[in-house]
Order: structure tokens, then C-alpha cells, then sequence
């Protein structure tokens, strides 16, 4: 589902979310709050969206 208004889009993560993720999820100040320990890499973000950011209310902004 995506939804959209005038200022916001919410839809679903893609794998191609990865880089993006990791630009912030690599600051350990943003993992921690998250659950998480900082990425290291690309990778590591697309797991993380692969595996637990691919659930049916979890959406990318």
C-alpha cells in the first residue's frame, strides 16, 4: 500500500532503499534508539530491510 498526500509519501521499502538507509543507520546515535548496532555497510541495510523493514505497516518516507 502506498499512501500519499500533498507532503508525504509512505510506501513500502525496497531493496533499493539500501544506500539511503545506510547513510543514516551507520551513525551509531540513530541504531541504538532502533535496536540495532550501526551498519557497516550497504549491505547490512539490506538485510535490515530484507528481513525485519519488510513488514505490512512498515513504510519508507
Amino acid at each position: 500500500m502506498i499512501l500519499e498526500t500533498e507532503r508525504l509519501i509512505l510506501r513500502p521499502w525496497e531493496e533499493a532503499d539500501a544506500e539511503e538507509c545506510f547513510r543514516y543507520a551507520a551513525d551509531p546515535e540513530v541504531g541504538s534508539p532502533c535496536g540495532w548496532p550501526a551498519h557497516t555497510c550497504v549491505e547490512d541495510s539490506r538485510n535490515v530491510i530484507k528481513n525485519v523493514l519488510n513488514g505490512p505497516e512498515c513504510y519508507a518516507v
